[in-house]
């Protein structure tokens, strides 16, 4: 099946009045700071981060953003002005601290395997200094046996392998196409004295220095590299990818931008399976009320859904796929300004990876079944090829 024509007009080619006039509005809007941080390649820590909770940072994303869309009239000055993104250098963009360009024929399915992990792998015994009290995902914070310090997370006790598999997979393949991630390591937790945890597998992340909070995606909705996220988020099914899923890390000037948590990609939601409209709609979406005023009867995913592969798969199918048509769970202002050019560079970039690149990556996530690591890599290479579509 073909994707879906992309939902967003090509952008109309703007007389140079037009463009004089759109680039005043932006400057009487009070946009200098946002041209800024949408075309440099680097920027200094103390601009853009932020210690929002969860609830204040989607209740941007549901609530404010959109309105201010609306307000502002932005769909309609994108139309007459254009979209294209501000930092595109030529089909591409430059390395900057988003986004490090890794051709996919320099990289080995052996260091796909390894992704960002360059160091040792955690040693154990381990020892807890936190334990996590927040979030769906059990953990803690501790250090290994010598002395390096980690954030811990569990499987589900319910689904084994599922979230810790999903983190690994995702992460690789996410530095793989050029993001910044942090080393996830798989280990089983030894040493630490707690019934809760130990004999449990977990991945283990080092601590980063010098965090200053996260980043909201709607300050950078002008940058190809977060626009074009997009369809890479629609690969991996990866539905929570929020503000607060983010890291802004400045132990020296400059920053260096993050996307952390990935154990709600592929089939899994936080660890558990995902819901069956798990990238088909946002949660709070008005096809809800749809769906529950006809019983059922109209949706906006398959009916049925696909079914779980397995307790350590989840809900992870090819089938009826359209990756113009994914959607996360909480709105994302620079998803929705993905622009045909913006696709064509990520698809690229996607169908640039050959199938042993994925299955070095799926291998890495430890399955302990052949057939949940076969039906994972199959799915991700089928999802390949309907985002190739989009290179043409």
């Amino acid at each position: 099946m073909r994707p879906s024509p992309l939902k967003l007009a090509r952008p109309i080619r703007a007389t140079r009045r037009w463009s004089f006039a759109c680039a005043a509005l932006l400057l009487l809007a009070g946009c200098p700071e946002l041209r800024y941080i949408n075309t440099q390649a680097t920027l200094e820590p103390h601009v853009r981060a932020n210690q929002g909770g969860p609830w204040e940072e989607q209740s941007k994303d549901v609530v404010f953003y959109p309105a201010r869309d609306i307000l502002t009239l932005d769909p309609l000055w994108r139309l007459l002005c254009g979209d294209e993104a501000w930092n595109a250098a030529g089909d591409g963009v430059s390395d900057s601290i988003f986004f490090t360009n890794r051709p996919a024929a320099d990289l080995t399915p052996t260091r796909i395997a390894a992704g960002a992990c360059v160091d040792p792998p955690p040693a154990p015994p381990f020892s807890i200094e936190l334990v996590k009290t927040s979030g769906a995902t059990a953990g803690f914070r501790g250090r290994d046996a010598t002395g390096r310090r980690y954030q811990f997370k569990l499987d589900d006790a319910a689904y084994a392998e599922m979230g810790t598999a999903a983190e690994v997979i995702s992460s690789r393949l996410l530095w793989a196409l050029g993001y910044n991630v942090p080393p996830i390591y798989l280990v089983r937790i030894d040493g630490t004295g707690d019934v809760r945890f130990d004999g449990r597998r977990a991945t283990a992340s080092p601590l980063l220095d010098g965090v200053l909070g996260h980043f909201q995606f709607d300050w950078f909705r002008y940058r190809r590299e977060v626009r074009g996220l997009r369809l890479a988020c629609a690969w991996l099914n990866d539905v929570d990818r929020v503000g607060n899923n983010t890291l802004v890390v400045a132990p020296h000037p400059p920053a260096k931008y993050y996307l952390v948590d990935f154990n709600s990609t592929l089939g899994a939601w936080q660890g558990r399976p995902k819901q069956r409209w798990h990238g088909w709609r946002p949660a709070a979406d008005a096809g809800v009320i749809v769906t529950v005023l006809t019983l059922g009867l109209v949706r906006a995913e398959p009916n049925p859904p696909p079914p779980v592969f397995s307790a350590a798969v989840g809900r992870f199918s090819a089938a009826d796929f359209d990756p113009l048509r994914w959607r996360p769970a909480t709105p994302n202002t620079a998803f929705d300004h993905l622009t045909p050019s913006d696709a064509r560079w990520m698809a690229r970039k996607i169908a640039a990876l050959r199938r042993e690149q994925v299955a070095a990556a799926v291998r890495a996530g430890g399955y302990s079944h052949a057939s949940d690591e076969t039906w994972v890599t199959d799915t991700l290479v089928a999802r390949q090829a309907r985002i190739a579509e989009l290179a043409r």
